[in-house]
């Protein structure tokens, strides 16, 4: 199990005052590409330093749109996007355990962290699969978003690659898009279960960066590598990162995804100089 740094949210991460704190949003992202997994290079890691020094890349986060009609009454409500990516190795059976394949251990393991899921937060949901994103569950609550969710989810079947960067995108889109009608409270986890790399083209760094890069964006990203040791999604001191190889570890994964809490600051930087921060995949 790898560790996480416990830093402190950056004062200039929070909106609104103690908005950060007010709230808790989710944004996990199911993912399986092909097999393989790569680490992030640490040339990743030196211009997401950069940019938080010179504030180069620094912007207003939600980004500006269209107000919309209507504001969430409850502002620090709980959202939660998942991406499951149905690519074709989740039909194989390593790692599977009791399952028939990893897509259907994946199934079991959504089904369940999403009864521990308080019926207050906002869940979404998009598929990949057939080298296509879809979201056949928009963010909402109660028990018609979750009947549709589990049925969505039951249907889902894997074929096709993995545009990991597309997923990301797609994750962080719908994130925005739920910030905007909570003016920005909450805080905000963008979560990857992935059983390999990302296919030709769709390397998720860029989409990564610009996350990470912005000060004023409060997305994190949690992985969980689904049969794999490591991913390009590892960022050590800057995301979190776990391992799964059997289906009760990734149950296990997600469930600790709700407890778990992965911020950064300028003193991340350092301590990453300092050889402090033990943040690796085991």
């Amino acid at each position: 199990m790898p560790m996480r740094a416990d830093l402190a949210v950056p004062t200039d991460r929070l909106r609104h005052g103690a908005a950060l704190a007010a709230g808790t949003a989710l944004g996990i992202v199911l993912l399986a590409g092909c097999d393989g997994g790569t680490t992030a290079s640490s040339s990743v890691v030196a211009e997401i330093r950069a940019a938080w020094e010179t504030g180069r890349r620094q912007t207003p986060w939600p980004p500006a749109s269209e107000p919309p009609r209507e504001l969430d009454p409850a502002r620090t409500r709980d959202n939660v996007m998942l991406v499951l990516d149905m690519s074709g190795s989740m039909g194989r059976r390593d790692c599977a355990g009791r399952f028939p394949s990893k897509a259907a251990a994946a199934r079991a393991a959504f089904k369940g962290w999403l009864k521990q899921v308080s019926p207050d937060t906002n869940v979404g949901l998009a598929v990949v699969a057939d080298n296509r994103i879809e979201v056949p569950v928009p963010p909402g609550r109660g028990d018609v978003n979750r009947r549709a969710l589990a049925a969505a989810v039951d249907a889902a079947r894997p074929g096709g690659e993995t545009p990991l960067s597309t997923a990301v995108e797609t994750a962080r889109r719908a994130l925005e898009a739920r910030a905007r009608l909570q003016q920005g409270y909450g805080t905000y986890r963008l979560v990857v279960i992935t059983d390999g790399e990302h296919s030709a083209g769709f390397d998720p760094t860029d989409a990564v960066v610009e996350i990470l890069a912005n000060r004023n964006n409060p997305i994190e990203i949690h992985t969980i590598g689904f049969c794999i040791d490591d991913s390009a999604l590892n960022l050590p001191g800057l995301t979190y990162y776990q391992s799964a190889a059997d289906p009760d570890q990734l149950q296990r994964g997600l469930a600790q995804v709700l407890a778990e809490t992965v911020a950064f600051d300028a003193d991340t930087f350092e301590a990453l100089d300092a050889g402090a921060l033990d943040t690796g995949a085991h």
